[in-house]
C-alpha cells in the first residue's frame, strides 16, 4: 500500500512536471513578463493540486507521526509552495510593468483584467493548499497522531518491559525450583544415609544382644556348676571330717584321691 501510494505521488509530480514542461515548450516568443511566468505558476500549481491530493489522502488513512511518506510529502509541499508564492509575485509585478507600459505592450483592459483574474485565481489556489495544510482540522489530526505514536511507544515500552519481567521472574522461580529439587536431593540423601546409620545401629544393638544373652547364659551355667561344686565340696569336707576322725589309710588315701579330682574339675571348669 505504501509503495502504491508512493507510485501515485510519482505518477502526479510526473504529470504535473510533463505539463509544465509541455506548456514552456509552448509558450509563446513574446517580450511580455506575463507570458514567462504564467506557464511556470500554471505547472506548479497543478503539481501543488496533485500532491495536496494525495496529503489529504495520507492525512485520513494513515499516523502522520509515523508515516515517513507523509512527513516527506508535507515537507515538500511547503517548499513547492513557497517557490509558487515567489512566482505569483513576480506574475503580480510582471502586470504592474504592463500597466506602467501599457503604450508598449499594447494590451487591452480585457487582457489586462484576464490577467489579473489569473493571478487572483492563483492567489485563492495558493491559499486553499496553505489553509488546508495550517487548518486546525490538520493540525489536530497531527497532533492526535503524536499522541497515539507516544502512547504507542510508551505501551510497546511498558509491555516490553513487563516481558522482561515475566522472563525474570520465570528465571527466578525456575532457579528456586531448581535449589529446592537440590535441597530435597541432599535431605534424601542424607535421610538414606541415616537410616543406613540406623540400620547399622540396630544390627550391632542386635549383635551386642546376643553376645550379652551368650554371657548371661554361661553365667548362669557357671553359677550352677560352681554351685554343683560347692555342693561337692560340702560333701567331701564332710568326708574329711569323718576321715580326719579315724586312722584308717585306705580312706585318707581316697579322699586325697577325691581332692585332687575336685581339683582338677574346678581347673577344667574354669578353662574350657
Amino acid at each position: 500500500q505504501h509503495w502504491a501510494t508512493g507510485v501515485q505521488v510519482a505518477v502526479c509530480v510526473f504529470v504535473a512536471k510533463c505539463e509544465g514542461a509541455s506548456a514552456h515548450a509552448m509558450r509563446p516568443q513574446s517580450q511580455d513578463p506575463f507570458d514567462v511566468a504564467r506557464f511556470e505558476v500554471d505547472a506548479t500549481i497543478k503539481k501543488v493540486q496533485f500532491m495536496h491530493k494525495e496529503w489529504k489522502r495520507l492525512l485520513d488513512q494513515q499516523n502522520t507521526s509515523e508515516s515517513q511518506q507523509f512527513k516527506d510529502l508535507h515537507a515538500e509541499i511547503s517548499g513547492e509552495l513557497q517557490m509558487l508564492d515567489y512566482d505569483i509575485q513576480e506574475v503580480a509585478r510582471s502586470i504592474q510593468m504592463v500597466e506602467q507600459n501599457r503604450d508598449k505592450f499594447r494590451l487591452s483592459d480585457a487582457e489586462l483584467s484576464a490577467r489579473q483574474a489569473f493571478v487572483k485565481k492563483c492567489q485563492e489556489a495558493l491559499q486553499e493548499v496553505q489553509s488546508d495544510l495550517s487548518s486546525r482540522r490538520a493540525s489536530s489530526k497531527m497532533e492526535e497522531d503524536r499522541r497515539q505514536s507516544l502512547l504507542s511507544h510508551r505501551q510497546k515500552e511498558q509491555d516490553e518491559q513487563q516481558r522482561k519481567s515475566a522472563m525474570d521472574a520465570e528465571g527466578y522461580y525456575a532457579q528456586e525450583q531448581m535449589l529446592q529439587r537440590q535441597l530435597i536431593g541432599q535431605q534424601e540423601d542424607e535421610l538414606v544415609e541415616l537410616s543406613k546409620a540406623t540400620l547399622r545401629v540396630g544390627q550391632v544393638a542386635l549383635t551386642i544382644n546376643g553376645e550379652l544373652q551368650t554371657h548371661v547364659k554361661m553365667l548362669e551355667e557357671l553359677n550352677e556348676d560352681i554351685d554343683e561344686q560347692t555342693h561337692r565340696m560340702g560333701i567331701l569336707m564332710k568326708g574329711v571330717s569323718a576321715v580326719l576322725k579315724t586312722s584308717n589309710k585306705c580312706q585318707t588315701f581316697g579322699l586325697i584321691g577325691l581332692i585332687l579330682l575336685f581339683v582338677v574339675e574346678v581347673w577344667l571348669m574354669f578353662n574350657t
